[in-house]
């Protein structure tokens, strides 16, 4: 369709116009195909949304630790103690650091993906203290 009046604006014999036409269109649409498909992200590195919203969320519970108890003790980088945890939560997932970075940055680069790992997360918490408190037994005091 396009392809034939592009071909009529390069002036090229009617003949060739209609023979190459087809590979033309195939071309073009190879090409809007593979430009959409998300090339640089293979689907076998990438972490699976439920399991990258368990990450997620234990690399949130380890820096709320961090930051609480860690930071007390003034003599500890923050940056550092935190890269320290967050490569104890990978070890637990049994997730490569690069593996993790390559799917973070696939799920930051896809916004409703991403929210939904969020939300996700933010389920687990809720639910997670929800749980802790109709666990415990009030204090008589």
């Amino acid at each position: 369709m396009y392809a034939i009046g592009y071909l009529q604006c390069l002036k090229i014999p009617t003949g060739i116009k209609v023979k190459y036409s087809h590979y033309i269109q195939l071309a073009f649409l190879t090409l809007m195909l593979w430009s959409c498909s998300g090339i640089g992200f293979n689907s076998v590195d990438l972490i699976g949304k439920d399991r990258m919203a368990n990450i997620l969320y234990d690399i949130a519970l380890a820096e709320a630790f961090v930051e609480t108890y860690q930071l007390k003790d003034s003599a500890l980088n923050k940056d550092s103690a935190l890269q320290k945890e967050i490569d104890l939560v990978l070890k637990y997932h049994a997730v490569e650091p690069s593996r993790f970075s390559k799917s973070y940055q696939f799920y930051q680069q896809h916004p409703k993906d991403f929210k939904i790992l969020i939300d996700t997360a933010n389920e687990r918490a809720i639910r997670n203290r929800e749980n802790s408190y109709s666990r415990r037994k009030p204090n008589p005091s």
